[in-house]
């Protein structure tokens, strides 16, 4: 595959994504999606990210503003439902709250459930 057929294959999952959310009573707004290589070299600097490649790159990435009834979700718990449903969409995609699942890409204690992604399986 390439990574055009990734990225839409990536944007139809975020767009089930989003009907998910909404159906089970949660509001969305995007945070970060596409990032250029010099704003992740300023995030690795600030040690926002432990990575220097992001799937933010390479526009397999988005992260996501959480809300219910008004309010704003931080936690990783907030973003369960979604995390477990975006993962079920394709074993290609990750979830920022569960980065210990089957990967060991980032540090343990780093976790970002904000983030959404789909891993290229070979471009």
């Amino acid at each position: 595959m390439t990574l055009g057929d990734f990225q839409r294959k990536f944007t139809f999952n975020i767009h089930l994504l989003i009907q998910f959310a909404y159906s089970q009573g949660y509001e969305l707004t995007f945070g970060e999606a596409y990032r250029t290589q010099y704003q992740q070299e300023q995030y690795f600097k600030e040690h926002k990210t432990e990575i220097l490649h992001s799937n933010h790159l390479n526009r397999l990435a988005i992260d996501f503003n959480l809300f219910k009834d008004g309010q704003l979700l931080i936690t990783p718990f907030d973003f369960l439902p979604l995390g477990n449903y975006w993962m079920s969409l394709n074993t290609n995609n990750r979830w920022g709250g569960d980065w210990n699942r089957d990967y060991s890409l980032l540090n343990e204690n780093f976790l970002d459930p904000y983030h959404f992604e789909m891993m290229p399986s070979s471009i």
